[in-house]
C-alpha cells in the first residue's frame, strides 16, 4: 500500500499535509543512506543508488517509501520510558541548599533556564551580536513542562508536551498564521505575530574556538524564541528534543553492530549499546531504551519502521501515585488531553500535550494533593510519573538472519565512582575517567 507520513498525533495544523509528508520522507532518507554508509563501510558522499538498492533490503529498519510493508506488519509501543531527566539525577546532589521535598535539588535544578543543551559557546545573529536564548536545558526526555500559578503564588496548572520543535519549524515554513494561532492559543497573548518567532538575523552558535554553527537560518522560525518559555509551553525546546533525533536512535539502531574482537554487542547494557552506536545520549532515560528496544527487534530477525504517524507521545500517567489529601487517586477528570488522543489506552496513547488542574467547581488546588505521600510542590514530582514513547511497525524477515553487521562507531567513559558517562569517538578518555566498555573500539586507551 502506499505510504503517507501523516502528522503526529493526527493533528490537523497543515492546510497541505503533503508538506509534511515531503519533510518526513526526507529525514527517512537521510535515515536510510547512514545506515548503508555504516553497513558499507563507507562515507555516505561515496554511496550511490545501487548501494542503496543493495544494501536496503537487508538492513532491520526499513524506508517505507522505499519498501512495501508487508499485509501483516504489526504496530506496537515500545515500553516507556520516565518523563523525569535521568542526567539531573545522575548529577545529583546539586549545588543548593537542601529544602523539605527537594532535599538533593533535583527538583530545583530542572526547571532552570539556560543554554547548556548544546556545546560550550554562546548564540550570536549574523552581525556578530549576541543572542541569549535560554530554554528549558535539562529537561531532555522528549517531554518538558511549564507551571502557571494563582495569585496566592499556589501551583494552579501543569502542562506537559511532547511536540518536537522541528515539527513547528516544518509548520511555520509551510504556514506561518498557523504556529501564530497555537501560540496565541497555548500562551493566552493575543496579539503575538510571526515577526515574534523568527529569528530575522538567524542564529549561530560560536564555539570557544570561533567557529561557528548554523541553528536557524536567517528568518527562519526560532525555536528558542522567548514566548515558549514564558508565559507558557508550546512545543519542546531542548536541542536534543527533536522529532529528528528520535528518528535517528531508533533508525541506527536497525543495524546490528560488532565489537573489535568480531562478538556482537548483546544489547542487554542499554548504555554500552548506545555508546557503541552513538545514536543518542546514554545520560538519558529515552535514547538508551529506545535504541534497546529497537536494537532487540534487529537481533529477533525483525525488519521495522516507524509507525505512522511518527511521533514522540505522552505514554499515560501513573495515577495512583497522585492522590487526594484523603488517600483516595487523583480523579481522570483533572487530567485535559489537548492535543493528542487515547491517554487512558493502554499501549495506545498518541498524546502531545496533556495539563493536569483542579476540574471545574473543584473546592481544592494542586497543592493540596499527595505525591507518593509527599505534599506536590515541584512539578518535577509530577514529572516523574509520566512516561513517554513512541511505536514501531514491525514484521519477520523473508529469510532467517539480522542482515549486515558493523562495527562501533565510538565508546564511553567514566570517572570512578561516577553515573555520567561521556561519549568518545576514539576511546581516548580523559584525565581522570576511564574507558566504561572495553572493546567496543580499537585502541581504546585510559588517560595515563
Amino acid at each position: 500500500m502506499d505510504w503517507t507520513f501523516d502528522p503526529p498525533g493526527d493533528v490537523a495544523d497543515f492546510a497541505d499535509p503533503a508538506l509534511w509528508h515531503t519533510h518526513m520522507a526526507a529525514h527517512a532518507d537521510d535515515m536510510l543512506w547512514q545506515l548503508a554508509a555504516h553497513a558499507l563501510n563507507k562515507r555516505i558522499s561515496s554511496l550511490t543508488a545501487a548501494d542503496l538498492d543493495r544494501i536496503g533490503p537487508e538492513l532491520a529498519y526499513a524506508h517505507p517509501l522505499h519498501e512495501p510493508i508487508p499485509p501483516g506488519a504489526e504496530t506496537i509501543a515500545l515500553k516507556p520510558w520516565c518523563g523525569f531527566p535521568r542526567f539531573v539525577d545522575r548529577h545529583a546532589p546539586w549545588p543548593m541548599p537542601p529544602i523539605p521535598g527537594d532535599l538533593d535539588g533535583s527538583l530545583r535544578i530542572v526547571e532552570e533556564l539556560g543554554d547548556h543543551d548544546y556545546a560550550p559557546g554562546h548564540f550570536v545573529d549574523e552581525d556578530g551580536d549576541p543572542v541569549d536564548l535560554p530554554v528549558r536545558h535539562r529537561q531532555n526526555e522528549y517531554l518538558e513542562w511549564a507551571t502557571r500559578r494563582g495569585a496566592d503564588g499556589r501551583l494552579s496548572s501543569i502542562t506537559f508536551v511532547a511536540e518536537g520543535y522541528d515539527y513547528y519549524a516544518a509548520l511555520f515554513d509551510a504556514d506561518e498564521k498557523a504556529v501564530v494561532d497555537l501560540y496565541r492559543r497555548f500562551t493566552g497573548v493575543p496579539n503575538i505575530t510571526a515577526d515574534a518567532l523568527r529569528a530575522r538575523k538567524g542564529i549561530w552558535r560560536v564555539a570557544p574556538t570561533g567557529e561557528r554553527d548554523l541553528v536557524v537560518r536567517p528568518g527562519g522560525y526560532n525555536y528558542r524564541n522567548a514566548l515558549n518559555i514564558d508565559p507558557g509551553i508550546v512545543h519542546l525546546s531542548h536541542h536534543a528534543n527533536s522529532l529528528a533525533a528520535q528518528i535517528s536512535v531508533a533508525g541506527v539502531s536497525g543495524l546490528a553492530r560488532v565489537k573489535v574482537d568480531g562478538t556482537l554487542v548483546s544489547g542487554v547494557d542499554e548504555e554500552e549499546l548506545l555508546c557503541c552506536n552513538r545514536g543518542g545520549d546514554p545520560n538519558r532515560n529515552s535514547d538508551p531504551k529506545i535504541s534497546q528496544q529497537a536494537y532487540t527487534l534487529t537481533r529477533k530477525g525483525y525488519r521495522y519502521t516507524l509507525a505512522n504517524p511518527v511521533g514522540v507521545y505522552i505514554s499515560g500517567v501513573d495515577g495512583q501515585s497522585i492522590t487526594l489529601p484523603d488517600g483516595e487517586p487523583l480523579p481522570r477528570e483533572w487530567w485535559t488531553v489537548v492535543r493528542g488522543h487515547d491517554l487512558w489506552s493502554d499501549g495506545q496513547s498518541r498524546v502531545l500535550r496533556l495539563e493536569i488542574a483542579p476540574p471545574r467547581g473543584e473546592t481544592i488546588g494542586l497543592e493540596d494533593l499527595k505525591v507518593n505521600g509527599s505534599a506536590l510542590r515541584f512539578p518535577g514530582q509530577v514529572a516523574r510519573l509520566v512516561g513517554v514513547h513512541l511505536f514501531v511497525t514491525r514484521w519477520k524477515r523473508e529469510t532467517p538472519g539480522i542482515g549486515p553487521m558493523a562495527r562501533c562507531l565510538g565508546t564511553c567513559c567514566r570517572a570512578d565512582g561516577a553515573r555520567v558517562l561521556l561519549r568518545d569517538e576514539h576511546g581516548r578518555c580523559p584525565p581522570g575517567t576511564k574507558i566504561a566498555f572495553p572493546g567496543l573500539v580499537p585502541d581504546a586507551i585510559d588517560a595515563p
